[in-house]
C-alpha cells in the first residue's frame, strides 16, 4: 500500500488520469496540504505530485465557464493530464500553494480550431 502524501485534504473528486490516448484511468483526485494525489479505481495506478515539484498547471477552459480539467507539468519534465476532478474549485487550492505565474489558461479545442 502506498503511503498518502497529504495529511489534510482540502478537496476531492472523481477524475480521469489520461495516461495515454488509450490508457485512461478512472479514479479519485485529492488536493491537499502537501500536493495532488490520484488513486485509480481499479488498482491500476497511484500518482503523487508534491506542490514543490509542480512547475506549472494549465487549465483547459471551454466557453469561459466550463473547466474540463488541467495539465500538470513537473520540475522533472513529466506532464500529467486530468479530466474532471472539480477543476474549477481546485483553482483556489492551486492559488494557495503555487505562484500566479505557475497557473496558466490553456485554450480549449474550439478556440484552437478557430485560427
Amino acid at each position: 500500500m502506498v503511503q498518502a502524501l497529504n495529511v489534510n485534504i482540502s478537496l476531492a473528486g472523481s477524475a480521469n488520469a489520461m495516461m495515454s490516448p488509450v490508457n485512461i484511468q478512472q479514479g479519485r483526485i485529492f488536493y491537499g496540504d502537501r500536493g495532488i494525489e490520484f488513486r485509480a479505481n481499479t488498482g491500476g495506478g497511484y500518482i503523487q505530485i508534491p506542490w514543490r515539484n509542480v512547475e506549472s498547471i494549465s487549465m483547459e477552459i471551454f466557453l469561459n465557464f466550463y473547466y474540463r480539467g488541467f495539465f500538470i507539468k513537473t520540475t522533472d519534465g513529466k506532464t500529467f493530464e486530468f479530466v474532471g476532478g472539480k477543476a474549477k474549485k481546485a483553482i483556489a487550492i492551486f492559488r494557495e500553494h503555487l505562484k500566479g505565474s505557475q497557473i496558466l489558461r490553456r485554450k480549449g479545442i474550439l478556440e484552437r480550431r478557430r485560427k
